[in-house]
Parts: C-alpha cells; sequence; structure tokens
C-alpha cells in the first residue's frame, strides 16, 4: 500500500505591529533581496525561502502573512518564524506573531493500478460509504477526476483513472493518513486488471 506524500501545507499567522499600523510593503520589498512586490498585479509582498527551507510567503499590508511550500507543519512553522525575522529585521517598530495555524495540507499517493472510476461512481451512488459524504462528482467531460467528499470534515479526495490519488483540505498530518487508511482497501476494489 503506497503511502501518502504530502506536497504541499499552507498555514497562515498575522504579524502584529507595536502601533497596529498597515505594513509598508514597498518598504520592505526594497530592504528584502529575496522579495518582490508589484501592487498592480497582486496586493501582497512575495517572499522566497531556499534555505533553511524552501518556501514562499505571500504578506498583505494588514500584516496576514500566508506561507506556502512546506512540506510538514514542522518545516511550515520553521518558514513562519523564519519569515517573521527577516521582516522585522527591516522594521523600525516590533513585529509580534499572532496565532500560527494550518489552513491546508495536501498530499498524494498512486493506486499501484488505473482505476475504473465508472463503476466506483456507480457504486457509490447505489451504496454509499459511512465516511464519504453523498456529494460525489464526476463528469469527465468536465474534470478527468472524481471528486469525493468526505463525511463531517473539510477534506476533499480527487481521484484519476490512472490510479492517482489527491487528499486536500485536510489540517493535521494524521487527517491525511487516516483517511488513506480508511479510503485504500474500498477504492482498491475498483483498480482495473
Amino acid at each position: 500500500m503506497n503511502k501518502p506524500k504530502i506536497q504541499n501545507v499552507v498555514s497562515t499567522v498575522t504579524l502584529l505591529q507595536e502601533d497596529n499600523s498597515c505594513l509598508d510593503l514597498d518598504f520592505i520589498s526594497k530592504q528584502l533581496e529575496n522579495a518582490k512586490y508589484d501592487p498592480k498585479k497582486f496586493s501582497a509582498l512575495i517572499i522566497r525561502n531556499f534555505e533553511p527551507i524552501r518556501s514562499t510567503a505571500l504578506l498583505f499590508s494588514n500584516g496576514r502573512l500566508v506561507c506556502v511550500g512546506t512540506k510538514s507543519s514542522a518545516q511550515a512553522l520553521e518558514a513562519v518564524k523564519n519569515f517573521t525575522k527577516q521582516i522585522a529585521r527591516v522594521r523600525p517598530t516590533t513585529i509580534k506573531e499572532g496565532t500560527f495555524k494550518i489552513q491546508n495540507i495536501v498530499s498524494s499517493f498512486r493506486f499501484p493500478k488505473a482505476l475504473n472510476l465508472p463503476a466506483l461512481y456507480d457504486t457509490l451512488r447505489i451504496v454509499p460509504y459511512e465516511w464519504f459524504s453523498p456529494y460525489i462528482s464526476f463528469n469527465q467531460e468536465i474534470f478527468p477526476g472524481m471528486c469525493l467528499r468526505i463525511k463531517n470534515s473539510t477534506i476533499v479526495v480527487l481521484l484519476f483513472t490512472t490510479g492517482k490519488c489527491i487528499i486536500t483540505g485536510a489540517k493535521k498530518e494524521e487527517d491525511v493518513y487516516n483517511i488513506h487508511n480508511n479510503i485504500y482497501e474500498t477504492i482498491a476494489i475498483f483498480m482495473k486488471r
């Protein structure tokens, strides 16, 4: 059984200034070599780090920082701290980190063989499994995969005929592995021979 590999962790934090003013993104972009700011194209300052963790931050003038590109929750936290230090070094006022939060974990794995999605779709419509919500989206003319929502969760599973599976919407790494364990055996029945 292939275990899911985490591809991206999206996390957020709000940077709080002593004087509660908006951040001057133009000033910060001129102070940081790894920053890019073009307000005509996008309202956030983009900061890219390649060391110690490859990650990208989107910093908005209200202090909201969105970190993407990390491969674990621990890496996301470390990357956010690194971005905060970089920004704090070039700011005249003190900056404090607000609450750190994981917004989304995206992972993927592959079944050993291609999947028969039409058969899976027909089965799930007739006999839905306890962990799927009744909302199943499958129309190959619009999107090549099947979209399965997990009951009582923000997690969505995308299945493709190639056998590729993407799990998105998780807030904790263990949720990714739990969902994988729940769905693998059920969906593996629909592998093409």
